[in-house]
């Protein structure tokens, strides 16, 4: 009987004639007990357990499934990686939500920091330019200064919100790439919360 491995050493399949492999994948001869189904070899040796393996990364030793000293290193960077890809999408629907970006089109929303350079110049100079706000007031049919004084206070709180949020993100990210272990990284929260309004 021909055993298929994967790249981790568990048996993908049986086969009565030696088959075609992918690039990942090697082939042994061994017989196949139905007692004992699962399989594992080190691409020399083939052992059987009839019990499945608990992860991709466990081996059999001595009859048991064993998770060896680099494995759970390994494992516990890709329980890093994605932890911090959830941190990440948790920080950016965070920012939609409380912006309420999720609720405009994209091209609005890049207009943001055109707008937010333009009421701050003025701020400091009631005589500076804002063309583009200029252009939006008269599109939506409201006074200028109304808008302007609109756009300073969302520019304030929005770049509050961002920094509140990515400082918040950052701690969490430093947790992250500290943990020791996969227990210690299931106790990292990921939550956030708003920063006191201006």
């Amino acid at each position: 009987m021909y055993l298929i491995f994967n790249t981790y050493g568990h048996c993908e399949m049986a086969a009565h004639e030696a088959p075609a492999l992918s690039g990942d994948q090697y082939c042994l001869e061994a017989d196949f007990d139905d007692a004992r189904p699962f399989a594992w070899s080190n691409g020399e040796t083939v052992w059987f357990s009839d019990t499945p393996p608990p992860g991709h990364l466990h081996q059999l030793h001595n009859g048991k499934w064993v998770l060896p000293d680099d494995a759970a290193a390994q494992q516990l960077r890709a329980a890093k990686s994605a932890k911090l890809q959830q941190l990440n999408a948790a920080a950016q629907d965070y920012i939609d939500a409380a912006a309420e970006t999720d609720k405009l089109p994209a091209f609005e929303v890049q207009t943001w920091p055109l707008q937010a350079v333009e009421v701050k110049v003025w701020a400091a100079d009631n005589a500076a330019p804002t063309p583009v706000l200029d252009g939006i007031a008269a599109a939506r049919g409201v006074p200028v200064e109304q808008l302007r004084a609109a756009a300073l206070r969302k520019t304030l709180a929005y770049e509050a919100l961002t920094a509140s949020i990515a400082g918040q993100r950052q701690a969490l990210q430093a947790k992250i790439e500290a943990a020791k272990t996969t227990a210690a990284l299931d106790k990292i929260v990921i939550a956030f919360t708003a920063p006191e309004a201006i």
